[in-house]
């Protein structure tokens, strides 16, 4: 029995275009992000689709919502194991504060993200067990279904690298996941795996957000460079 999941990651939120490191923090939708739902929801329009599970903060409701638009009666589930990234005292902080004041999370994050410990919150192997788990459940609950999961960037890092490498040292060689970027899974016969990865053809060429070699050295180094938005 082959069972479909659609993970996508949210619209651009204001975070995204501030270079915040958001976290749990439940920023609003961008001008942009408004531009992106609507063509995210008319991208699924006729596509069939079971059920919805969500990230409980905004930026993911929101896109989950925007699919739902074209789907009388479809229900819209509430999912806290897809919630973003608990990254304690680093919440809504730019990007460059990160950089210059906490050095020793910022090496990790570029040389062994899955080795992160957030001060305050939680560590990525706390994360890649948290949103495994939730995976696996959908997938039990939903036998043979169309499922969509409108989640985060930290989030689809943790499943990717469960589905690719089937462990966390895998988020090293993670993809960067664009915002509604649009990616397929089968769930079949106990295995996993990508039918494709951060479709983001629904979006013209100007709202298209090529992959990006993001570290924070980098980012110490040269404060006009543009940054990976969490």
């Amino acid at each position: 029995m082959v069972t479909k999941i659609y993970l996508i990651r949210h619209c651009q939120s204001m975070g995204n275009i501030e270079h915040k490191f958001q976290g749990q923090y439940d920023a609003d939708v961008s001008p942009a992000g408004e531009k992106q739902l609507e063509l995210l929801g008319l991208r699924f329009r006729n596509e069939p689709i079971d059920v919805i599970y969500t990230s409980p903060l905004k930026r993911a409701r929101l896109t989950a919502q925007a699919i739902a638009r074209y789907h009388n009666g479809i229900e819209v589930v509430d999912e806290p194991g897809f919630i973003e990234m608990d990254v304690g005292e680093l919440e809504d902080r730019s990007l460059k504060e990160l950089a210059l004041n906490y050095p020793e999370t910022a090496e990790k994050w570029d040389k062994s993200p899955d080795l992160c410990e957030f001060p305050g919150g939680e560590t990525m192997g706390q994360v890649y067990d948290r949103v495994n788990a939730a995976l696996d459940r959908i997938i039990a609950e939903n036998p043979g279904r169309t499922v969509v999961v409108t989640t985060h960037g930290g989030v689809l890092r943790n499943l990717y690298a469960r589905i690719q490498y089937g462990e966390p040292i895998g988020i090293r060689k993670s993809e960067v996941f664009g915002n509604t970027g649009v990616s397929t899974v089968i769930a079949q016969g106990g295995r996993l795996y990508f039918e494709s990865i951060n479709d983001l053809s629904h979006l013209p060429e100007d709202m298209r957000r090529p992959p990006t070699n993001f570290s924070f050295e980098k980012l110490k180094k040269s404060s006009g460079k543009k940054s990976i938005e969490k």
